[in-house]
């Protein structure tokens, strides 16, 4: 037994020197945080019967403010949104009811450009959380699919594409190209390197992956991430100059009250809609 724990404590110690944290054990509902040189790793464990819901606000908000406001645990942005307008790019639903609506978007739903592709943007991927007789489960599926039997949508919150396993790029209509191959539209600058934001699920637990401006990934990039850690979904969050993360903190005092935005200099971008997570 002593032998055991000796080995556990020196692989606890070396994850710590390689990552920044130790790995949870299995049926503790403590948040496990992981960092890769700026690609943060955040398990939430079905342990913890976390209260995870999205947020939305009337004007433009820091991520910080709504941290602030709401009181969670943690508070990450989440769905697109027109800055010009200040008007909403993706549904959120909130107990059972929409609350953000793209189709009340003029700009989007006029945009000659994105006209004949509608049904594909308003179609694009969201996080769910389901009520299934009273027990919570999450999953990740395109806004028009079916709620699995004997389950009903009670939060969910659009963005996309869906990364894993299969990364919809085109069928969601953020990348597009010609009939040789070349790149014709690009709309979240996909298939380059900038801050990401996301969420996957496996075994009943959320992950939230975040990549700041010092591991910068593309979508490609972030489904080896989610292929690496085994999710069974995930899903692209807004991300570039909407990446934020406002987290209270682990054991670790490194995590404590802690903060994550895509600059440099903690320039965060105003959002529309968020996950907050208790």
């Amino acid at each position: 037994m002593k032998k055991l724990i000796t080995l556990l404590c020196l692989l606890c110690s070396a994850v710590i020197f390689a990552t920044g944290a130790c790995p949870v054990a299995r049926g503790s509902d403590k948040i496990e945080i992981t960092n890769d040189n700026g690609l943060y790793i955040i398990r939430i464990p079905k342990e913890r019967n976390a209260n995870i819901r999205p947020y939305v606000t009337k004007s433009l908000t820091f991520n910080k403010d709504v941290f602030a406001k709401t009181g969670a645990e943690m508070v990450i942005n989440a769905g697109y949104f027109d800055p010009n307008n200040k008007k909403t790019s993706s549904y959120v639903i909130i107990d059972k009811k929409v609350v953000l609506d793209p189709t009340t978007n003029q700009s989007l739903m006029n945009n000659a450009s994105v006209k004949p592709y509608l049904n594909l943007v308003l179609n694009r991927t969201e996080f769910r959380v389901l009520d299934c007789h009273g027990k919570t489960k999450y999953d990740i599926a395109a806004h028009n699919a079916k709620a699995p039997f004997r389950c009903e949508i009670k939060h969910s919150i659009q963005a996309g594409p869906m990364i894993y396993p299969d990364l919809r790029l085109s069928r969601e209509y953020f990348v597009m190209k010609d009939e040789n191959g070349n790149v014709t539209r690009d709309s979240i600058t996909a298939l380059k390197k900038c801050a990401r934001t996301a969420i996957g699920i496996k075994d009943g637990d959320v992950y939230i992956i975040i990549a700041n401006i010092y591991h910068k990934l593309t979508l490609p990039g972030l489904y080896k991430v989610c292929e690496d850690l085994g999710l069974e979904k995930a899903m692209n969050f807004d991300g570039g100059g909407s990446t934020s993360l406002n987290y209270k903190g682990t054991d670790n005092p490194e995590y404590k009250n802690f903060e994550i935005t895509s600059d440099k200099n903690k320039n965060a971008r105003k959002l529309k809609s968020f996950l907050v997570i208790d």
